[in-house]
């Protein structure tokens, strides 16, 4: 057995229905369609394969404890570009958006996942990998395009690798984080 699974935000319907028909524009314009075998999503942390129902339990185990959250609203804003290989809606950082990828990123690195964490850069992909030889004409096209979309974030959710397709699997809630329960003390 062996499951791969990705952490991410997932933009509500109507707004991933907004990312998708961008999408679509890119693909049908520049014929180009990596991007469309994914959802409308924002990583928080990188795809990562479990290859036991005991690493997969340890793996949920740590997300429910990522999941004692406060909700926060995230803006999403404009278009950028990671140069030549990734064309993106930007998501821009605040501190209910920093301390969630921390959160799960904390929770998950005793279970050594991942060799080495890239620096959390949180963006919307609409176009990457097969995008290299239309790079700057869909850069052109762009340039000067306004986009504005925010939404309540109250959970986080986790996709499964299944028939060639990112499907979702488990939404986590979020927790208020004072209901963490407290280790006990003699003296407390």
């Amino acid at each position: 057995m062996e499951n791969l699974y990705l952490v991410c935000l997932v933009p509500p319907t109507s707004i991933a229905e907004d990312i998708d028909e961008i999408r679509n524009y890119i693909s049908e314009q520049f014929k180009v369609y990596e991007s469309l075998k994914r959802p409308a999503h924002i990583t928080l942390y990188p795809p990562v394969k479990l290859s036991s129902l005991e690493a997969e339990n340890r793996f949920f185990k740590a997300l429910e404890v990522a999941s004692l959250n406060l909700p926060f609203t995230q803006v999403l804003k404009n278009f950028s570009s990671f140069p030549e290989h990734t064309f993106f809606i930007d998501v821009e950082k605040n501190d209910g958006i920093i301390n969630l990828e921390k959160q799960v990123s904390k929770e998950l690195q005793p279970l050594k996942l991942i060799e080495k964490k890239e620096k959390f850069n949180p963006h919307l992909t609409l176009a990457f990998r097969d995008i290299k030889p239309v790079f700057k004409e869909i850069i052109t096209e762009f340039k000067g395009k306004k986009f504005k979309r925010e939404f309540p974030v109250t959970s986080f959710s986790v996709y499964k690798h299944q028939d060639k397709r990112w499907q979702p699997y488990k939404e986590f809630s979020f927790k208020n984080p004072d209901t963490k329960p407290k280790p006990l003390s003699l003296f407390g």
